[in-house]
């Protein structure tokens, strides 16, 4: 069979017509069908990733803010107070989503914009999580002395607990009398989370 040159150009355009108009019906729902499997695969382990990145980024956050509040306490020679809050400075045990580090000069325990000097406000913003001071005497803050650096008389934690079934990560980041920050996690040290 002999196919001339003329038929085989007519051929080819009509193969390259059919090429040009993409997937058909049946590819498209086959490519979309897999990428629904491939993402119910894959979405357990991304939030698993994003809630442990949540947890080492908050600890490093608060590590932070507490080693400035001990060094700038001691190098000013004033208090300062440390407190999580939700919004507008009011601090509060069980507030979660900013970390004030401040100077509290109308002495009332909270941050009030325009009279306290803000040294520091880490947003936590925890999307796994939840965050909860623990200071002596149910106070909803600590306080570093400027004579010592230290929060003698404010020791505590701050717990880290998950709200998320993809978060397993407990841990507390304790500051004790002298000012020394530990991370504790939940396998050595129980947060009680949960309980």
């Amino acid at each position: 069979m002999v196919i001339s040159y003329r038929t085989f150009l007519i051929c080819s355009k009509d193969s390259r017509r059919h090429n040009e108009q993409g997937f058909n019906l049946v590819e498209l729902i086959v490519t979309v069908a897999i990428l629904a499997i491939i993402a119910m695969i894959a979405t357990p382990y991304i939030l698993t990733q994003l809630a442990h990145m949540e947890a080492k980024r908050i600890a490093r956050q608060i590590d932070t803010t507490l080693a400035l509040a001990k060094a700038e306490s001691h190098i000013r020679r004033q208090d300062l107070l440390v407190c999580l809050s939700n919004s507008g400075g009011r601090c509060h045990r069980d507030s979660y989503k900013e970390l004030l580090l401040f100077s509290d000069k109308n002495h009332n325990n909270n941050f009030d914009l325009g009279i306290d000097d803000l040294l520091e406000e880490q947003a936590l913003n925890p999307k796994y999580s939840t965050l909860y001071l623990r200071v002596g005497n149910n106070r909803h803050y600590t306080k570093f002395w400027g004579d010592s650096g230290s929060p003698r008389g404010h020791f505590g934690h701050i717990k880290y607990c998950p709200t998320s079934t993809y978060n397993h990560t407990m841990y507390q980041i304790s500051f004790s009398q002298v000012g020394r920050i530990t991370y504790k996690a939940n396998e050595n040290h129980p947060t009680g989370c949960g309980t």
